[in-house]
């Protein structure tokens, strides 16, 4: 965004060519908010940090990762057929940067940097985490240098939402401020059917 006062037309597109460092460049802008994806037990546990999670739909309640095709995390969700989407807290930087290594542990020892034990399905739990997801495998599909893991959602864990979200931009971790929310702050976008509802309330309190 231009800064206040500038015109516009000062800042025109830069146009380039549709290849990976573009791409790569134009969603460095795009915030996410930042997971550990774990699958396994015991010597077979794998985790590895994810923002290309997806929750899909709550009719029925479906979840959704991308995995790199060459990631140990890909077999490993293929053979247990279950994985845990575990939503990291802004006081977990440290666990997010060791789950992105490709130097990052695997067995005994990753499930005792994740400290939290395990769900539902058996995949481990990340302690201190905002919450955790359960799932089962229900479809793989094919993206590119990706697959895609649709799962089947058993479980929803809470953990201290009291704390805020650890959020990834332009390559690193910047703290989220709060900001007073407006009474009715108009059209956004929120999970899965939450901009419907908010909609709802706004036309329900016009009626009256």
């Amino acid at each position: 965004m231009p800064p206040d006062g500038a015109n516009e037309r000062e800042y025109p597109w830069e146009v380039r060519d549709a290849d990976a460092d573009a791409l790569r460049s134009a969603m460095s802008h795009f915030p996410t908010g930042v997971t550990v994806v774990t699958s396994g037990r015991e010597e077979r546990v794998e985790g590895m940090t994810a923002n290309a999670v997806i929750s899909v739909s709550l009719d029925p309640l479906l979840f959704l990762v991308s995995v790199h095709k060459d990631a140990r995390l890909n077999p490993r969700i293929r053979e247990e057929g279950s994985f845990t989407v575990n939503l990291l807290a802004d006081d977990q930087e440290g666990l997010s940067r060791l789950f992105a290594s490709p130097e990052r542990s695997s067995g005994l020892q990753a499930l005792h940097s994740l400290g939290g034990g395990y769900g539902s399905t058996g995949a481990p739990l990340a302690a201190g985490a905002l919450a955790a997801i359960d799932c089962e495998l229900a479809e793989i599909y094919a993206g590119g240098d990706h697959d895609l893991f649709l799962g089947r959602v058993v479980q929803v864990r809470l953990g201290d939402t009291r704390k805020g979200p650890l959020i990834f931009h332009e390559g690193g971790y910047p703290a989220l401020k709060a900001a007073p929310r407006p009474e009715e702050s108009g059209a956004f976008v929120d999970s899965v059917r939450g901009f419907d509802a908010r909609l709802n309330r706004l036309r329900d309190r016009r009626r009256r």
